[in-house]
């Protein structure tokens, strides 16, 4: 007799186990992009959604659905409040929409909590002069430094540009200043270039096209592996806080999603990602993928999180 109620018990339980998995998705997954459409982070969604569905174990669509407004936090709050049932994806921008509430913003979600799906690219951060500098190496920039102010151009208080450039001020130790008003990278890169800051942090990816022209000069890189040319890496320079440091598009859902349910996810976002169409695809689009599932894809965003926090007072001057 206890012999069957103990059956009875582990049946029951392992059907409730198995609920959430065996009957996902059981409707069209919404992927919320929290931008308009046409920037990276919609060509991301758009080129992975039709090679997920590819890999999820039931027919299903997976629609992407812009949701732009607050720099990217309107739409992970969308995302973050959504039933947890995994039918509604978003994806993050870190540290976008890590730095708000490390410097008290109020915002509705609280990126510890999310179910982390996956990573799909990252890009790395280099420092950088102008081509013509006679700064030829982050030691020279530090010596330079005893004598002027290091200006860094950003796009404002708060921003991403801002937040890197105050955190590499404070990591390799030299005196800098952060000049606001710039209206994105590219101003930025051309600020440097024209010698109207001495130096700049900038994204390894969309400056490449600079540094093969000669007009850039990258004196380190923040990947765990560089991968310029006769350029340090953070990490071999000694500097740990800033190894790895790179804008993350991560992909996330409501906490509480069950463990089943973000299992399915993530392999089928890792398998599409491994496609060989679309690496191909991505490739023609210039938007390489970076992939990680959603265990990895968490300890990548904790790690950049406590480097967020231990400069929260240089971020918020």
């Amino acid at each position: 007799m206890k012999t069957r109620m103990f059956l009875a018990a582990a049946a029951v339980t392992l059907c409730a186990t198995a609920g959430p998995a065996s009957a996902f998705p059981d409707k069209n997954i919404t992927f919320i992009i929290p931008f308009s459409p046409g920037g990276g982070f919609d060509v991301y969604v758009r080129l992975v959604s039709p090679y997920v569905e590819k890999y999820l174990p039931k027919k299903v669509s997976v629609v992407p659905k812009n949701m732009p407004g607050a720099g990217g936090r309107k739409g992970l709050t969308a995302g973050y409040r959504a039933k947890p049932d995994g039918h509604t994806l978003t994806i993050a921008n870190v540290p976008g929409v890590a730095i708000p509430p490390i410097l008290g913003q109020d915002v509705s979600y609280d990126l510890g909590k999310m179910s982390w799906i996956a990573r799909l690219s990252v890009d790395h951060y280099l420092l950088g002069v102008a081509g013509k500098s006679k700064v030829d190496s982050v030691d020279a920039l530090k010596t330079l430094s005893s004598s002027q102010v290091i200006k860094m151009p950003s796009t404002g208080a708060g921003s991403t540009a801002h937040a890197m450039s105050k955190i590499f001020i404070g990591v390799v130790g030299f005196k800098g200043e952060v000049v606001s008003g710039y209206q994105g990278t590219k101003e930025m890169t051309i600020a440097v270039i024209r010698g109207d800051v001495p130096a700049s942090t900038l994204p390894v990816n969309s400056t490449r096209k600079y540094i093969q022209s000669g007009d850039i000069k990258p004196l380190m890189t923040t990947e765990e592996t560089s991968s310029l040319p006769g350029v340090k890496s953070a990490k071999e320079l000694g500097l740990d806080d800033l190894d790895g440091l790179a804008i993350q598009r991560l992909v996330g859902a409501a906490p509480g999603v069950p463990h089943a349910v973000r299992q399915i996810l993530s392999d089928a976002f890792t398998k599409a990602m491994a496609d060989p169409k679309l690496v191909a695809a991505a490739n023609k689009a210039k938007r390489p993928f970076a992939p990680l599932g959603g265990a990895e894809a968490k300890r990548v965003l904790d790690k950049q999180l406590a480097v967020y926090l231990k400069f929260k007072d240089d971020l918020a001057k």
